[in-house]
């Protein structure tokens, strides 16, 4: 009777976890397919607004001279460059000073009481539109023309591009793809450009702004105190009101975030912690555990159904494990696909999670501890808990 019951009881729980996998891949379809992509049209040059492109780097020394020489081969009729150098230490500012008779240079210390660096660069600034962008960015030359005619045409206040992915080592191709695609299903994906939702996302890589939106929300400043300060950006924008777009743009922005696995650790450890703006903890330990249930235990499943099939062929751990790790493997496959990772690595997929979930452990033991996350020389603490609200800049 006692074998029965348990028996039944997994059947239930197997069931369960079925059906919620099904959900979160019709979840994903709904959000990710057909994803919006950045329109190829521009404008006439008289239709475009002065744009100061505001870069902000430290000890990017290996990509930093592309990045700037794309920004300067920009066919864009009306824009400076302002590039705020963080302390650098590996020779990054000298590299930069190269490029000293078309960018102004600026260092984000010593900065006026109460100012982060890119507040500083907005406010030495001309431009009626602002692009931030990252140091490991390279952009197509019509990039910021097609950037500029989609925020008019849309009469947004921001415009973020996702871009195409650089992708070289193992674990960069094996760990990205993944966690790109939970960070997008945790945003809500396309959801974010429907005005009447408060999903929101801001990608640091490529942040176009109105001046007066940015302004508006207080700007850096307004979250000089979040690791995480883009997407606390498009949150604030959203919930002030004003409209957001987010699009793919493989074509027109190429970054390679890490590159390795120590940078990969490293990089994303800071941020899956402080992602949220309150409870921090259970939040971050709620995630782990989601995604070992959802995104490693059907895996598990899998492997001892197929332990189970020599005696029993149909046993329900075979069929429960094939249904859930299939769709898993279908919604890798075709992510990878759309970024020209080989299917190989959606294969691995249990294998990542894994790998992430272990970062997730590391980031959520040193944040709830107060220890810090050390990224290119400096070690940022836990911020501060409160709700994002508009700062006066």
């Amino acid at each position: 009777m006692v074998q029965v019951s348990l028996s039944l009881t997994i059947d239930v729980l197997l069931g369960l976890q079925s059906l919620l996998i099904f959900l979160f891949a019709g979840y994903e379809y709904r959000t990710l397919m057909h994803f919006p992509t950045l329109p190829n049209q521009t404008g006439t040059a008289s239709s475009f607004p002065p744009v100061s492109i505001i870069l902000p780097v430290r000890n990017q020394a290996r990509t930093v001279s592309d990045c700037v020489s794309s920004l300067l081969g920009l066919e864009y009729p009306n824009k400076e460059i302002i590039v705020v150098d963080g302390a650098s230490t590996d020779g990054t500012r000298e590299l930069v000073q190269k490029f000293a008779h078309e960018i102004t240079l600026v260092d984000e210390q010593p900065l006026p009481e109460g100012w982060v660096g890119k507040n500083w660069a907005c406010k030495k600034s001309r431009g009626e539109l602002l692009l931030f962008t990252d140091g490991d960015s390279v952009h197509a030359t019509d990039s910021l023309a097609r950037s500029v005619s989609y925020l008019q045409s849309e009469n947004a206040d921001l415009v973020t591009l996702a871009p195409g992915t650089i992708l070289r080592s193992f674990w960069e191709r094996l760990l990205q793809p993944p966690i790109f695609l939970l960070i997008m299903i945790l945003v809500g994906g396309k959801l974010v450009n429907d005005d009447h939702r408060q999903n929101a996302i801001g990608n640091g890589q490529y942040m176009l702004f109105r001046r007066e939106a940015y302004d508006k929300i207080g700007g850096h400043y307004a979250v000089r105190d979040k690791i995480i300060e883009d997407y606390s950006l498009g949150r604030l924008l959203k919930r002030a009101g004003m409209r957001l777009r987010f699009v793919t743009a493989s074509d027109a922005l190429g970054v390679r975030m890490y590159a390795s696995l120590g940078e990969i650790w490293r990089g994303w450890r800071k941020n899956f912690y402080t992602v949220s703006e309150r409870n921090m903890l259970p939040r971050a330990v709620t995630r782990i555990f989601l995604m070992f249930t959802f995104l490693v235990m059907p895996f598990a499943v899998l492997g001892y159904g197929i332990l189970l099939a020599a005696a029993t062929p149909l046993n329900v751990y075979l069929i429960a494990g094939l249904f859930m790790s299939g769709l898993l493997w279908l919604g890798m496959v075709m992510l990878d696909n759309s970024i020209g990772v080989s299917s190989v690595y959606a294969l691995m997929f249990p294998l990542a999670i894994v790998v992430y979930i272990f970062i997730g452990i590391d980031s959520t033991v040193r944040g709830s501890l107060g220890f810090g996350f050390s990224w290119k020389g400096r070690v940022y603490g836990k911020p501060i808990e409160r709700q994002l609200e508009p700062s006066p800049v």
